[in-house]
């Protein structure tokens, strides 16, 4: 504003100026991160389907195959070195390996967006012990940072159930 021939703001204009984008950040923020949450939570849940439908394929391909356990970081399987046959101690190989379980985004530690995978052939798995109501062929835990949903489990007709 202009007074007495000085051009500029004065301070009272500019402390106004910065409220109110204190305040605008003070609401976009949470919703942002919130937003983010909702997204990672969505990506790993794809997977979820994916690991859950390779464990009901492979079940009624394979029915005496029994294995529950967690999903490890994708190992490079190729027609030389692929197992024969389907085993409970290599599980995880042969979806790979025969293309029941494509290519999975998990990091080296079996982590993806922040989630741990388990998978059940042959029956159920739980992702956090036997007291927990979460189980079914496949499953997902979240780690504490992820406040949507601490589990998620796809069962044996490919219903998704979210646990919280």
């Amino acid at each position: 504003m202009r007074r007495n021939g000085v051009s500029g703001f004065t301070l009272l204009e500019v402390l106004i100026v910065v409220v109110i984008a204190v305040l605008v950040t003070m609401f976009a923020v949470p919703s942002y991160r919130k937003a983010q949450d909702r997204n990672r939570f969505m990506s790993a849940t794809g997977v979820l389907m994916d690991i859950g439908n390779a464990s009901r394929m492979v079940s009624l391909d394979y029915p005496d195959v029994r294995y529950n356990g967690s999903i490890s970081s994708n190992a490079d399987w190729t027609a030389d070195n692929c197992p024969e046959e389907l085993t409970s101690s290599n599980v995880l190989q042969f979806l790979q390996c025969r293309k029941y379980l494509n290519d999975l985004p998990l990091d080296s530690s079996g982590h993806y967006q922040g989630y741990t995978f388990k998978i059940g052939v042959g029956g159920n798995v739980s992702c956090r012990g036997s007291s927990s109501t979460c189980s079914g062929v496949a499953c997902m835990l979240g780690s504490n940072s992820i406040t949507q949903y601490t589990c998620a489990a796809v069962n044996q007709s490919g219903v998704l159930t979210y646990h919280p």
